[in-house]
């Protein structure tokens, strides 16, 4: 299991949210490392897979950071930073210089770098090129186990390049050359593909994959937004239980949305979430008052301050109102099985 799932687990296993916020602001004190950056280099996608927003209603932003812009950010950010994730909406590889977040990534010793993509643009030199480049993490985006599903749900990708690229990180890992490279998969799972989890593992059983994440569909502003039924849900229940049990015999770890896949209940805001998620877009870098070309993240927590507030959530920690934002209320739901 890769460390920072471990880490997950960690977080789920400690129930105090004081405590978690007293580590925060301890490691933010020490100069230690305890937040999870998530970027998107450009806004823009080569797909327009029908749960997401870029189906319907998001249309491409044309900025995009400069190489001098990200290594600025790099040095605000990556030191501090437990895990970098290139990729968290949009798709990364259409950005020219991808590889180099991973590269700054890595020179600022992040323990975990991933990517997340659709995979469509990959090719077997940049697989290599991003392991060499010190990726931890590979995760692919697949919405489908059979052809006519993932086309239909990823509009515009190819079943065959899918297998393409996977074959390519089997030979890549065959020869051993990088112990540390790992890949997850991401399904997207809703009532058009819910089935096809059961033969999940027939499409893409003779791949080495590491990490499954399951993830009910979110409404999100996609095309298609149906949500499960109650015969939906009692189903997913059971599918998962099988593949949660074929998981534990190949040594693979599961990440699931078992305990609210319909995202209705009443959801707080975390704070625990809001301050170990930093999110980065050429729209925003972390907060929309951060003067991040400026000030570094230090300065900017004692212009605002941050370090009374954490005090006061710490001491006087009270339940919060309901999230105002769609990474409040959907993230942090997975169990790990």
């Amino acid at each position: 299991m890769p460390s920072i799932y471990r880490l997950l687990k960690l977080n789920r296993l400690v129930r105090s949210n004081r405590l978690k916020l007293l580590l925060i602001f301890m490691a933010q004190l020490l100069n230690r490392r305890y937040y999870s950056v998530r970027i998107d280099p450009v806004f823009a996608c080569n797909l327009r897979c029908r749960m997401c927003y870029f189906s319907r209603s998001r249309k491409p932003n044309p900025e995009k950071f400069s190489p001098d812009e990200l290594a600025t950010i790099a040095g605000k950010l990556f030191g501090n930073a437990l895990q970098v994730v290139v990729g968290c909406g949009a798709e990364p590889t259409m950005y020219a210089h991808f590889v180099d977040i991973v590269k700054k990534a890595s020179e600022y010793s992040v323990p975990h770098i991933s990517l997340v993509t659709n995979g469509q643009l990959l090719t077997r030199d940049h697989l290599n090129e991003l392991a060499e480049s010190g990726l931890n993490e590979l995760v692919v985006s697949v919405h489908g186990a059979s052809q006519q599903t993932y086309e239909h749900l990823m509009v515009g990708a190819s079943w065959e390049k899918l297998h393409k690229l996977l074959n390519s990180v089997n030979e890549m890992r065959a020869v051993n050359r990088y112990p540390s490279f790992t890949l997850r998969v991401n399904y997207t799972v809703n009532p058009l593909n819910l089935h096809e989890l059961e033969t999940f593992f027939d499409a893409f059983g003779q791949y080495q994959i590491n990490t499954l994440q399951i993830r009910p569909v979110m409404k999100i502003g996609g095309e298609y937004e149906d949500g499960f039924s109650q015969s939906d849900i009692h189903t997913y229940s059971k599918i998962i239980a099988k593949v949660r049990n074929y998981c534990r015999e190949r040594g693979i770890t599961l990440l699931a949305n078992t305990d609210d896949p319909t995202y209705q209940r009443s959801s707080k805001v975390s704070w625990v979430l809001n301050e170990t998620y930093k999110y980065v877009s050429p729209v925003m870098v972390v907060s929309s008052d951060f003067k991040w070309k400026e000030e570094t993240l230090s300065a900017y927590l004692r212009r605002t301050g941050w370090y009374a507030t954490m005090l006061k959530r710490i001491f006087w920690f009270q339940r919060a109102e309901k999230p105002d934002d769609l990474a409040q209320k959907y993230s942090a739901r997975y169990d790990l099985l």
